[in-house]
This record gives C-alpha cells, sequence and structure tokens, in this order.
C-alpha cells in the first residue's frame, strides 16, 4: 500500500491512498467463501453453490465493504501516524478518484481531502481581564423570596372561599356530549391547586369557588399537559393524551396555606443551630443563600464573555471552503449550502471555541474520571444520594442502574461527559483569570443575559 500526502491550500492537504490487488483479494474472496458454505441457493446442496456463482451474486458488495474498511483503516492509521491534526473528517476527492470496476483486480486509488487545524497562541493568566457579574438582592425581589419561604414552611388550614393559590378537594365525574354523567366513565377524588391551572379562563372559574359548588370544565384543556391530567384523574398517560371530554368536578373541601410566622422557630428551622433571633439577620441570611443561588447564572454569562475574549486574543484563520463542505456533506441534507453561507459566521466562532477549549484540556490535563460520570448519573436517579444512609440493596441497584444508562444510553452519556469538562474549562478560566467583578441586579442581568441569547 503507498500513501502519500500533498498540500492542496495553505490549511488543506489531499491524501492518496494506492492498494493493489494482493491487499484486497484475500480478504474478498475470504468473505465469498464463507457466503458459499452458508449459501442456500435453490438447486444446489448447502455448502455446494459454485464459487463462481456467488463471486457473481455477492462480489460487487463484498468488494465494496472489504476496500473500504481497508482504506479507511489505512486511512485512520495514517494520520495517527503523522500526527496530523484535522479538522471535521476526511473527505473523500471523487474528481480525483478514477472509476475503478472490482472485476478487473487491478491496483486501485483514492484520494481524501484534509483539513488542517490553525496553529495559534494561547496564554491564560491574570493579564487577561473579563467582566464576572455579581447578581445582588435588592429589597423588593428578598421581599418576594421572604413571602415565598414562609408559604413553603406554612400549615393548610381549611378556608371558605377559593384563593388563586388554594388546594381544592373534590371528586372529578366524567360528562358525555350533553353534559350528563356518563356511563362508566372515568370518576377519581382528587386535590387540585389553582395555580396549576394554565388556562386563564378556567384558572379565573375557580378563584372564589366555597364548599359545595360544582364546575363542570375539560381538566386536560386546563393543564395542558397530559401528566399532570393522568395524575388529576387517576387514569394513564396515553389515556390523558387523547382525552376531550368535560369533567364535573364537586368541591367538597378547601385548604389555604398559612404562611409561617416570622419568629425564632421559623428561622431555626429554616436556618437550624445558627442562633438566629432577628428578623433582620434572618433576611440578610436569606439574601446570602439567594444570591449563592445566582452563581450558576453568573457562571454561564461569564463563559459568554470568556469565549468572546479568548477567540479575540487568539485570532485564527480555518479553510472555510473545506468547513463549509465538510458541513454539508457530514449532515445528510440536513444543512444546505445557501442556508450556510448565512450561518457560517457561527459554525466557525464555534469551532474556533473548540479548539480553544481542547488546548485547555491539553496543556493543563483536564480529565472527567469515570467514577465522576457514574456519581453524576447516580445523582439523576437519586438526588442527594451521597448524603444518605444507604442500604446495600439501595446501593446495589443503584448501581445497576448507573451502569445500564452508561451502557445503553450512549447520546446522553456524551452530553454529559461534555457538560462536566464545561464545568471545569469554566472553573480553570475563573481561577486563572482577573475577574472584573460588577455588581447587577437580577432584572438587569436578565436583560443582560437575553442580549447575549
Amino acid at each position: 500500500m503507498e500513501i502519500t500526502r500533498e498540500n492542496s491550500g495553505e490549511m488543506t492537504a489531499t491524501v492518496k491512498i494506492a492498494i493493489s490487488p494482493a491487499e484486497y483479494t484475500e480478504n474478498v474472496n475470504k468473505v465469498l467463501k464463507d457466503y458459499q458454505r452458508k449459501a442456500n441457493v435453490p438447486g444446489f446442496r448447502p455448502g455446494h453453490v459454485p464459487f463462481g456463482m456467488i463471486k457473481k451474486m455477492y462480489g460487487s458488495a463484498v468488494f465494496a465493504d472489504e476496500v473500504n474498511k481497508l482504506v479507511s483503516d489505512a486511512l485512520h492509521n495514517y494520520i495517527a501516524e503523522e500526527k496530523l491534526d484535522i479538522l471535521g473528517q476526511p473527505l473523500p476527492n471523487m474528481e480525483l478518484t478514477p472509476l475503478f470496476d472490482w472485476k478487473d483486480e487491478k491496483e486501485i486509488t483514492f484520494f481524501f481531502d484534509l483539513g488542517l487545524s490553525p496553529q495559534f497562541d494561547m496564554t491564560l493568566d491574570d493579564s487577561i481581564a473579563i467582566d464576572y457579574h455579581v447578581i445582588k438582592v435588592n429589597e423588593e425581589l428578598l421581599d418576594k423570596y421572604m413571602v415565598d419561604i414562609r408559604q413553603r414552611y406554612g400549615t393548610m388550614s381549611a378556608t371558605e372561599v377559593a384563593g388563586e393559590k388554594d388546594v381544592l378537594d373534590g371528586e372529578f365525574v366524567e360528562l358525555d356530549t350533553e353534559g350528563n354523567i356518563l356511563e362508566n366513565g372515568i370518576a377519581n377524588k382528587s386535590k387540585l391547586m389553582i395555580d396549576t391551572v394554565k388556562d386563564e379562563e378556567i384558572r379565573k372559574s375557580l378563584v372564589g369557588a366555597k364548599q359545595g359548588d360544582v364546575i363542570s370544565y375539560n381538566p386536560a384543556k386546563a393543564s395542558g399537559n397530559a401528566s399532570e391530567t393522568a395524575s388529576l384523574l387517576g387514569i394513564t398517560r396515553d389515556r390523558a393524551e387523547n382525552l376531550e371530554s368535560d369533567f364535573r368536578f364537586t368541591i367538597q373541601e378547601i385548604t389555604t396555606m398559612v404562611p409561617a410566622e416570622l419568629n425564632e422557630e421559623f428561622y431555626n428551622k429554616v436556618f437550624p443551630d445558627e442562633g438566629i433571633t432577628e428578623l433582620k439577620d434572618f433576611r440578610e441570611r436569606i439574601r446570602i443563600e439567594s444570591e449563592k443561588a445566582f452563581t450558576a447564572d453568573s457562571d454561564h454569562l461569564f463563559m459568554h464573555h470568556a469565549q468572546e475574549k479568548l477567540l479575540e486574543l487568539a485570532p485564527m484563520q480555518l479553510p472555510d471552503a473545506f468547513m463549509k463542505r465538510w458541513l454539508v456533506e457530514s449532515n445528510d441534507g440536513k444543512i444546505k449550502a445557501e442556508d450556510l453561507e448565512k450561518d457560517y459566521d457561527k459554525y466557525a466562532a464555534s469551532m474556533k471555541w473548540q479548539l480553544i477549549e481542547n488546548r485547555l484540556i491539553k496543556d493543563f490535563n483536564i480529565e472527567v474520571p469515570d467514577d465522576e460520570i457514574k456519581d453524576y448519573v447516580k445523582d439523576r436517579y437519586l438526588p442527594g444520594w451521597r448524603t444518605m444512609p444507604l442500604t446495600d440493596d439501595l446501593s446495589s441497584r443503584l448501581e445497576t442502574l448507573a451502569n445500564s444508562f452508561l451502557e445503553t444510553r450512549h447520546d446522553e452519556v456524551r452530553r454529559i461527559i461534555d457538560g462536566l469538562f464545561e464545568t471545569r474549562i469554566s472553573a480553570l478560566i475563573k481561577s486563572k483569570v482577573k475577574l472584573h467583578e460588577i455588581e447587577i441586579s437580577y432584572e438587569d442581568f436578565v436583560k443582560l443575559d437575553a442580549e447575549k441569547h
């Protein structure tokens, strides 16, 4: 086998692979003989079909498969041995590759185009300043959080008239098209939280209701969610998806959430063993926790700024013509050439950032251990498991679930791994550059973040 490479541009090259009959004939004949042993052709005993007939029936397909394997492996090994840093994948050059007939058993030549990765300088230190927006919780937002947490720690109490956030206990009975109770229809006692009703008109009809009131409406329309409808009516999700009936809802009890009182007992429930006795100290503690919760949002926007800054500091040129061709050919018609022209700058920026990420991963030895991937999957099945006293049985089941996930859901696993790498890269950049901290209200942060997306 002869493999040569010739530069076709500043950042592109063409690889020529020439294979002789001796390199592919043996494998082709071996596969065809295996077909001969297994072939079941009318008029011949199994295993006795003439080889010439087998070759005529399957030779073209077998030849194509075996030669493709041989060429693919050779190209892959060549790129690895030559330590070529390429973009995307090699593309067949059909203009240079001559037509051939598999029956001729002569030397075959293939040509492949490569896009070569650009070389660029990369520094990451405190000489680089990047904006980092610190979200501050103002008094108005803090008041909202205080209402929410008092509701969360409140107690349920019976009330006479339903408010917007109250819970209605009652019985649902399915109706026919004329508004009468449907024989053998759905009937179920359930709790309805008014603020979960998506349909505004139906929600307004429930506010102000009293015990004993009867309200007819379509639960599927009200929720707009098949799973919520199924839970409310005690039916399967599949049945809920096709449900069109109205239901008669008879209200049997109304309960409302009475917010927790602002006292030391409440403060201690929320923040045990911290000895908070004053409202002002409690509010400040809530403010601190709320601002911590916004760190992920700040980090997300920070990475947008970091991408812009590092791309600016590490200019690089891509082999644009090759990249456009690769994007079109590798996406099975999902990307059209005319659409790509409009959006190419975005694709190019994404590719350049990926090159910077790969450089950071290599230069700083960033790794994601297998155990961490598995632990992340376990978090999805049982949040908080790390701090739980797990039994041997539960631990074993969790391990089995995680292993099954990793073995069968490859696309999701790839996304998890990418996310874990991104988290590490974000932490690395934050630790190396100078953070230009800017205090900002949550409202202004939302506006700023929207501008970046």
